[in-house]
């Protein structure tokens, strides 16, 4: 492994799987940490939302403490969605196939970040296809932070906006579809190449970027939208993560502290409050700043190669995914994966939702929980 070490607690938390912490410069293994259960007072409830209800994509459970309209506490279930994939002992590309399908919205940065440690493990040399796989990425950032948005506007019965913004996802999916022959980028990823048509995505990026745009303005000129954002959800801790961080003030963004996959020359674009209006605002501002990587991401002219996979070695690496970083190890003997580890986004994430949603009333719930953009998905992967 070129740029992380088994064992070593170095870096800031970016995440956990089974009994391992996830650093940005390490992973060691741990023992489960107590949590400390809610004291629930007298005059208060016990409110069962979920797993399966109006306004919820994903099978999770949730308990919330109220003594009527204010949410003291809310106790998170995610573990409807957990499933276990066979992985062990798999060729590279029978895994790559499941890696893409733990979170289909999210298959690019999956896919991409998995290649790149197998790169790691078998000592490939990976420079001639990181243009095209950042511009896949932001791409497919410009698509998950639009689904956010419209969340938030569905949240806030602004019907029309939410078309609006519907609209846009579409136009941004057909775009994907026509460029890499799949809405959820299946098959696009291999060893050190990308199966796509660039050229297809660098015609319509100007148009869905000023689409958005004029959305964007007419949302900020709403008083009450902006009421509905402003001081809810407030979450400020260094343990957060991807856009919830940067709300909050922190420059956390694997664009620029890993080298797993660097972004040449990228600016973060951060937010003092830490409420749901600072997790829009970064979402929105990093479209804008997608639309500009892509346009300005110079694609580098190359032809598939053929590799020798049937090697071993170990490997890891960690991107910036729509939701924060996403970490992928794994360990090869003779082509074939013998371990993994996956750390996603989405379990910070969580753990931030269950911090920042008590204080707030019944009618914030939706604009919290659509702020943080959690995958339950991602989080109920148990590689076997």
């Amino acid at each position: 492994m070129k740029y992380y070490k088994n064992g070593i607690k170095s870096g800031r938390l970016i995440g956990k799987y089974k009994n391992y912490s996830i650093y940005s410069e390490g992973f060691i293994s741990v023992m489960d940490e107590e949590s400390r259960m809610y004291e629930k007072n007298p005059d208060e409830i016990n409110f069962a939302y979920g797993p399966s209800a109006g306004g919820l994509e994903e099978s999770i459970g949730f308990t919330l403490q109220t003594p009527g309209e204010i949410i003291k506490n809310v106790d998170v279930n995610p573990s409807y969605k957990m499933r276990d994939i066979k992985i062990i002992n798999d060729d590279i590309y029978t895994a790559l196939l499941k890696i893409e399908r733990v979170n289909g919205y999210h298959a690019a940065s999956n896919s991409v970040c998995f290649l790149l440690a197998v790169e790691d493990a078998l000592e490939i040399e990976n420079s001639d296809s990181n243009n095209e796989r950042i511009i896949e990425i932001e791409l497919e950032r410009i698509r998950s932070n639009l689904h956010v948005i419209k969340g938030l506007c569905e949240s806030a019965g602004f019907s029309v906006p939410e078309k609006q913004v519907s609209y846009i996802i579409e136009r941004v999916s057909r775009t994907i579809s026509v460029s890499f022959r799949h809405r959820f980028f299946f098959g696009a990823n291999l060893i050190n190449m990308v199966n796509g048509n660039i050229d297809y995505v660098l015609k319509e990026i100007g148009d869905i970027e000023k689409e958005f745009r004029l959305l964007y303005n007419d949302l900020l000129a709403s008083k009450i939208f902006m009421d509905r954002l402003q001081e809810n959800g407030i979450y400020k801790d260094v343990n957060s993560i991807g856009p919830a961080a940067r709300a909050a003030g922190l420059k956390y963004d694997a664009r620029i502290d890993s080298k797993s996959l660097l972004y040449d020359g990228y600016k973060i674009c951060t937010y003092s409050s830490g409420d749901v209006f600072a997790r829009f605002m970064v979402r929105s501002n990093e479209i804008f700043s997608a639309c500009d990587i892509i346009l300005n991401t110079g694609i580098k002219k190359h032809y598939m190669k053929k590799y020798d996979l049937n090697k071993s070695g170990e490997g890891a690496a960690r991107i910036e995914s729509p939701q924060g970083d996403i970490f992928y190890y794994v360990k090869i003997d003779h082509g074939r994966i013998s371990d993994i580890i996956m750390s996603s986004p989405s379990v910070l994430n969580l753990y931030a939702f269950k911090k920042a949603l008590p204080g707030n009333i019944f009618t914030d719930f939706f604009f919290v929980w659509e702020s943080f953009g959690i995958w339950v998905s991602e989080m109920g992967v148990n590689f076997i």
